[in-house]
């Protein structure tokens, strides 16, 4: 994904600009943004993903339009500014902004939808994978010893670093021993 900002119109549309893109409004037609934007919700962000298919559960018979309403509610509540400042990275990292609404502090979904809670508790898979790396495993013998592939080693690992917030195996060591993670 390209580096993208958001911002809401008057009318109540959210409007993306992808670097490099002429802006444009989000629509239904945009499956796979939504899709991948919906998955990092649902992984980073799981309690903003309850609350906003719970929200759209009106809609359950029509998926698409359910999909398109939470991710463009979640979107209006965090990267709503027009500021040509980045709001979701080329790695789906999220840059949330604070928008003066209207019902900050009264509405049930203030710190939910709106500034959400990362989540940063790692799967049972997740500390799996990362127990044997931290044990110095290679990929092919954490892929073999788990019967997944490569690729989702790797994805594995992708996603436990953001989830504890480091960038590399050095930083994730550090962090494992640090808050006794795979304690023997």
């Amino acid at each position: 994904m390209k580096p993208t900002e958001f911002y809401n119109t008057p009318e109540g549309q959210v409007t993306l600009r992808a670097m490099g893109e002429p802006e444009r409004q989000l629509t239904e037609n945009d499956r796979e943004f939504i899709e991948q934007f919906l998955y990092v919700l649902r992984e980073y962000y799981p309690e903003a993903f309850d609350a906003l298919m719970e929200v759209y559960s009106v809609n359950i018979n029509n998926k698409r339009y359910r999909d398109f309403l939470a991710v463009r509610r979640f979107i209006k509540c965090n990267f709503g500014l027009y500021d040509n400042q980045i709001d979701v990275d080329e790695n789906w990292n999220f840059k949330f902004e604070f928008l003066c609404c209207p019902l900050h502090g009264e509405c049930k979904y203030d710190g939910v939808i709106c500034k959400p809670k990362f989540c940063s508790k790692l799967s049972d898979r997740q500390l799996e994978v990362m127990r044997m790396c931290y044990e110095g495993k290679k990929d092919n013998e954490i892929a073999d010893a788990l019967f997944i592939s490569l690729n989702t080693v790797a994805n594995h690992r992708k996603a436990s670093f953001k989830k504890v917030g480091v960038h590399d195996m050095a930083e994730f060591m550090r962090y494992a021993y640090n808050n006794n993670l795979f304690k023997f």
